[in-house]
């Protein structure tokens, strides 16, 4: 099906009489708040004036009226009448009709339908990349345009969300307030997103206006890009192929490797591969096996090309379909009228080209002619510009001409097909045609040069400029009886970026039409870009020069190139603006109607009829379809980037602007964008990107693994490249900086590794250096290369990881003083005696807020791997905590508020990837949903719903759903599928923890315990049943914490049994449960109960002993343990007000003292001591008022056989394709201490050598039992 971008237009043609007759013109389509423009057209010289009334009505589907508007208006004699209505903004949807009436004894009725088009705005979005990295800053902006490409008026805010690859909302912004019709704004990729293709979606009035997709992955761009193109047109007869194969770094340089190529004649019928060595460029012939019969004009096959760079072994594939042709040549006929007349001559050409459209200059070709005077067949030859002109005598009987095109050889082709058949028909006698040409260019501003041509005299004619949708200009034209007219319009800013000239004329009661388009190459915001280099030294200055309409917003962006290998879909380009405003002007073809075609709507009186039949191909002379420098100091080379210049501006006052940025330092050629958008001449932008090439004539690309593990042996690769006239010797130096560096085979004390290498012009040259890394974190890499002419040095970091295990720990006291108190505490450090030496680190925390050190590290709590749906909160639980602890305070801290919530999007977007399709959450992906898990994301999620608009309510409410639907009978919930959290289960102590965990879940929201407030009834019927038989603390805490929440009747004898199974201690400052794996847990469960009971002074006790557990600043050793325990501490901390500190810390270490003033100002200020990691003993003393908490950090790292196993590891490898792909057999059993011990969930964590990557989908041949996900 074709579609054809017209302006749809009614066209209403009325012969009142033999002696006049009217015209009127139209657009079929309105939309609200459009000027109707109406033409009518009387054509009669002698008349006098006539008087209509026109009416546009709507109606509703129930009959109610909608629209009514009228206007009188007086048509002149031979002349046009523009008759505006305009429409007011809001028009609602139902039946509309234009009717125009005759009035003051003129008699006319006549009427059309209208078709409203609701949509008024269309989008685009624009990125600052096509791919993302874990971690990455995905920017974006999105731009609102209506109908005439300019920022919609009145519109202020849009709605603007982006959903993860499940169709998850993991940011939505609403309002998203509108500069310029721009929203611009950032989303942090998570550190362990949800891999795949994410969705970025605009909407305003619930109607999506754009959306755009991008995908996040691990990805390690290439220096260089492979292409491979023919040399010359493949034809069917040569029956192979000749290409050519570039490799080429993006800078321009010539690149060495192997390259693999596939020839498929079919799509999935290999038909010969072979492989060449490449330097830069490469001829191949691929002489096909089997014959290749092209049916039809063409065909097309497919080359794949497998490219390997010799230096780094890094391999890139493109694929590439390439069409080889049945003939040499295409031809088309050029006609000057659509048809013969009988006795004159009927001049013609034919215009010869190559398949790559090019002309076919002194080409021969052999034209046969049928229904000419002594039919012929001729050999002619084309001129400069493959053009044959042809003068044909038709024959006096000829109903039609017949012109066959074949080769010179006079065979019609291989199979017996022309080039070209044409058939011109006879003109039927007293038949006319009208002809509209445009002579000149387009250009807005100045003046568009048409001719009309009839082949009958032109008494009159007129025309119309139709754009957007509107008729922007009319005129009536009276030459003196001519056959030709060179007709003149400007071209206004009205008409751009497209438009259509249509004339008409009337002859012997025809109506003769013809039409142009008329298509701009700009926008009426004419923004230029320009930059003063197109080559630069990385790190260099380059100034940008814009100009356009004053006062106009301005978005510039620049990418990598080399991200091209992914998509350039990120982008805007000038084919999605005429894709924006061709969607408000798209009507489908019609072969059998031209004015619908043209999106025109006719009327006519009987016998008043419209010429037939002219469309594109039968149009009068349409083309027919065819078958040394001085060496220089230089600086490290250290910011390199993918994507940078993402700035906005005005342009001035004086129509320019300019700007000076700093270009990254890697060197690549890149791609700099921009568009423009003025509140009244609309859009702007650069058509083609400006490409931007950053070099040096000497300079090192670095190859190096992201990560390495310390004590590891890696070689560490630089390419050194030179574009220098002759061979030079460089010297290469790879530094160990701060003594983070051994170079192996060298003496420990070396400070540098120095290698010398012969580079030749253009050509890389791989220099390694096999190292170890002495410290764990971020090591720095500097490394220098000096030839004589030039020097270049580069740094940058490779993450360490430690070859031992981290062990962490963590001590705490706080104090509460109501009074000016002295109090001194004693800590000593456990670290293990098998702890490596040289790696210990000791940090001292002196925290004046229970809350305080959660609020310092939200990114950092939880330091154990996070693989599972469950342990993934902890991306979550302490945030949400933060966040209720400083709403509950009215804390003014807007910094800390912002932080808080935009680590909470990230936490959010990570959950969102174990949510499963019945609306529960499960451990893995696609593990299915889990009772406690959905509990206990539901509960966290309804709470974060308050500070994030992300998270919808019909997800939670779902989950909550689905909840409910899996409680017994008797009230009670078990768990289904596997058991991770086995305490919580319960086992035989009859599901009480678990039940009252789903109670807890539902109670905590009101909403939500009164949508399922039969389920709640249940449930705490079946639990205050048990109270006689539970025994266990764990069991006994989630109970008593549900009630207090409830208000349940039996709360008090329950915490009464919970108090009795408590532990106190140092003299009743300390209270906890003592239970295995769960004290915490119980503890925390406990606190929440007292606060709730209104017990602050007794519920410090147990404070006092939840602080000293914890793991790290701000988080307690396991998932659970963590949001329990936060929450509890949370709770009584709003409690607790800091405002009355006061007091002096003296902290002696090491026969030294560092000390610290706190204030009732330092609520949310974190102190530290530094410089104490030779410490195992400190003294501490406080004197003043107030709260604190005092907190000792420390970490060590013992190596791995050192440490008693708990899992028994096996691991078998194999090394494949000449040691480059390594596969792994990893066998794991827990060691169980009793016979019937079993572990929770455990994680296997496997590393891969340096420089090793892992497969898409690594796990194969899984065991059954317990499978690995």
């Amino acid at each position: 099906m074709k579609w054809f971008i017209r302006t749809c237009l009614l066209v209403i043609v009325l012969l009142l009489n033999s002696c006049f007759g009217i015209l009127i013109v139209g657009p079929k389509y309105i939309r609200p708040g459009q000027n109707y423009t109406l033409v009518v057209s009387n054509f009669e010289a002698h008349l006098n004036d006539l008087n209509v009334l026109v009416n546009i009505d709507g109606i509703s589907d129930k009959g109610a009226k909608l629209l009514n508007i009228n206007k009188p208006a007086r048509l002149q004699p031979s002349s046009n009448t523009a008759i505006n209505l305009p429409l007011p903004d809001n028009l609602p949807t139902g039946s509309y009709k234009i009717s125009i009436d005759g009035r003051n004894g003129f008699s006319l009725h006549k009427e059309a339908d209208l078709m409203l088009l609701s949509s008024t705005m269309s989008g685009l979005i624009q990125l600052n990349k096509p791919i993302f990295k874990p971690g990455d800053l995905v920017q974006f902006r999105a731009l609102v345009l209506d109908v005439d490409l300019k920022p919609p008026a009145g519109v202020k805010a849009a709605h603007v969300t982006v959903r993860d690859p499940q169709g998850t909302v993991i940011r939505k912004w609403d309002p998203a307030k509108l500069q310029a019709g721009v929203f611009e704004a950032e989303l942090q990729v998570a550190t362990v997103p949800l891999f795949g293709s994410y969705n970025i979606s605009v909407k305003i009035g619930g109607h999506e206006l754009a959306s755009k997709v991008f995908e996040v992955k691990e990805y390690v761009l290439s220096s260089f890009d492979v292409e491979i193109q023919p040399r010359a047109i493949p034809l069917e007869q040569h029956q192979h192929l000749n290409l050519t194969l570039s490799a080429k770094y993006y800078v321009g340089k010539p690149v060495r490797g192997t390259a693999t190529i596939e020839l498929f004649l079919e799509d999935e019928k290999l038909d010969q591969r072979k492989v060449v060595a490449v330097y830069g460029m490469a001829q191949v012939q691929l002489r096909f096996n089997d014959y290749l019969n092209v049916y039809e004009d063409s065909q097309d096959v497919r080359v794949n090309v497998a490219f390997t760079q010799d230096e780094t072994n890094r391999t890139i594939f493109k694929q590439q379909r390439i069409t080889v042709y049945r003939h040499q040549y295409r031809v088309e006929l050029v006609k000057q009228q659509p048809e013969f007349r009988a006795g004159k001559p009927f001049h013609c050409s034919l215009k010869l080209l190559l398949q790559d459209g090019k002309p076919a200059k002194r080409t021969a070709a052999t034209v046969t002619l049928d229904g000419v005077a002594n039919n012929v067949e001729t050999v002619y030859t084309s001129d400069d510009k493959g053009v044959i002109k042809l003068s044909l005598e038709p024959e006096p009987s000829s109903e039609a001409i017949d012109i066959t095109v074949s080769d010179e050889t006079g065979c019609v082709t291989i199979d017996g097909d022309e080039l070209l058949y044409e058939r011109i028909n006879k003109q039927e006698p007293g038949k006319a045609f009208l002809k509209l040409e445009l002579e000149s260019e387009v250009k807005a501003g100045k003046v568009l040069k048409l001719k009309v041509t009839c082949n009958e005299e032109m008494s009159f004619f007129l025309f119309y400029v139709i754009a957007k949708g509107t008729i922007v200009s009319s005129g009536f034209i009276q030459p003196k009886r001519v056959t030709t007219y060179s007709l003149q319009i400007p071209a206004t800013d009205e008409m751009v970026p497209r438009a259509n000239i249509f004339v008409a004329t009337v002859s012997k009661s025809v109506v003769l039409v013809d039409f142009v388009d008329v298509d701009f190459n700009d926008l009426r915001n004419n923004f230029n870009f320009k930059i003063d280099k197109t080559s630069v030294q990385p790190g260099e200055t380059l100034q940008l020069q814009m100009s356009g309409r004053p006062g106009a917003y301005v978005a510039l962006a620049a990418y990598d190139k080399s991200l091209l290998q992914a998509t350039s879909n990120h982008d805007i380009f000038w084919q999605d603006i005429l894709d924006v405003f061709n969607g408000f002007h798209m009507f489908q073809q019609n072969e059998f109607d031209f004015f619908q075609s043209m999106g025109l709507f006719a009327r006519t009186m009987d016998h008043l009829q419209f010429n037939r039949g002219i469309d594109q191909s039968f149009r009068a002379g349409a083309a027919s379809t065819p078958k040394g420098t001085s060496k220089q100091l230089v600086s490290f080379r250290t910011n390199f980037l993918e994507s940078w210049l993402w700035k906005t501006t005005k342009i001035g006052s004086s129509g320019s602007t300019a700007m000076n940025e700093t270009v990254p330092d890697t060197t690549t050629a890149w791609h700099l964008t921009g568009f423009s958008v003025d509140p009244v001449y609309g859009l702007g932008i650069v058509k083609q990107p400006i490409q931007l090439i950053t070099e040096q004539q000497f300079y090192i690309v670095e190859n190096v693994p992201y990560s390495i593990k310390r004590g590891e042996v890696v070689a560490l690769q630089f390419i050194i490249f030179n574009s220098f006239p002759g061979t030079h010797t460089a010297s290469v130096t790879l530094f160990n900086v701060d003594n983070q560096t051994e170079f192996v085979g060298k003496p420990a004390a070396e400070t540098s590794y120095t290698k010398t290498v012969k580079v030749t012009p253009d050509t890389g040259v791989a220099v390694s250096f096999p190292i170890k890394a002495r410290k764990l974190g971020e090591m720095l890499i500097r490394v220098k290369a000096s030839i004589d002419p030039a020097t270049d040095t580069i740094e940058s970091v490779i993450r360490v990881i430690p070859e031992s295990l981290v062990k962490r720990n963590m001590i705490s006291r706080v104090f509460c003083h109501n009074s000016y108190l002295n109090q001194s505490f004693t800590i000593n450090l456990d670290i293990d005696r098998k702890a490596d030496a040289g790696h210990k680190k000791i940090d001292f925390i002196l925290t004046p807020n229970i809350l305080t050190s959660v609020m310092d590290n939200l990114e950092n709590l939880l330091s154990v791997p996070t693989g599972c749906g469950e342990q993934n909160m902890m991306r979550l639980v302490p945030i949400v905590q933060v966040l209720d602890y400083l709403t509950s305070i009215d804390s003014a801290n807007k910094l800390l508020r912002d932080k808080a919530t935009g680590l909470l999007k990230i936490g959010y977007q990570n959950q969102m990837q174990y949510r499963q399709p019945d609306g529960s959450f499960g451990l893995w992906q696609k593990s299915g949903g889990g009772v406690f898990l959905t509990a206990f994301v539901g509960k966290t999620l309804e709470t974060a719903a308050r500070y994030i608009s992300e998270i919808e309510p019909t997800m939670v409410e779902k989950a909550y759903d689905w909840l409910a639907s899996k409680q017994h009978g008797s009230g009670r919930f078990d768990e289904v599928g596997p058991i991770f959290h086995r305490d919580m289960q319960g086992g035989l102590r009859q599901g009480i923890a678990l039940t009252s965990f789903v109670l807890i879940s539902l109670l905590e929201h009101p909403k939500t315990a009164t949508k399922h407030a039969a389920v709640i009834e249940k449930g705490l019927k079946y639990v205050t049943a048990t109270l006689d038989s539970i025994q266990d603390s764990y069991d006994l805490a989630i109970a008593t914490y549900a009630l207090m929440l409830h208000g349940h009747n039996a709360r008090e004898r329950f915490l009464e049994k919970l108090i009795g199974l408590s532990t106190v201690q140092h003299n009743g400052t300390e209270r906890f449960w003592q239970r295995d794996a769960h004290g915490i847990e119980t503890t925390a469960y406990g606190l929440l109960s007292f606060v709730l009971a209104e017990k602050y002074v007794d519920g410090t006790s147990i404070m006092r002993w939840l602080v000293k557990q914890r793991y790290t600043p701000g988080s307690f050793p396991r998932t659970q343990d963590t949001f329990v325990g936060l929450k509890a501490l949370t709770k009584l901390a709003e409690k607790i007000s800091p405002s009355r500190n006061d007091y002096t810390v003296q902290l002696w270490h090491s026969g030294r003292k560092k000390e610290f003033r706190v204030s009732s100002r330092d609520i949310g200020t974190l102190q530290h001591a530094e410089g104490i990691d030779d410490s195992s003993l400190m003294e501490i003393n406080v004197a003043g008022i107030g709260f604190g908490l005092l907190q000792v950090a420390y970490e060590y790292s013992v190596d791995l056989r050192n440490v008693t196993n708990r899992f028994k590891l096996e691991l078998q490898k194999t090394l494949t394709k000449a040691g480059q792909q390594l596969r792994l057999e990893v066998c794991s059993s827990f060691i169980p201490i009793l016979s019937d011990g079993r572990s929770n969930m455990a994680l296997v964590e496997v590393n891969f050598p340096s420089g090793y990557s892992v497969e898409q989908k690594p796990i194969t041949e899984a065991t059954k039992q317990n499978p690995i996900q």
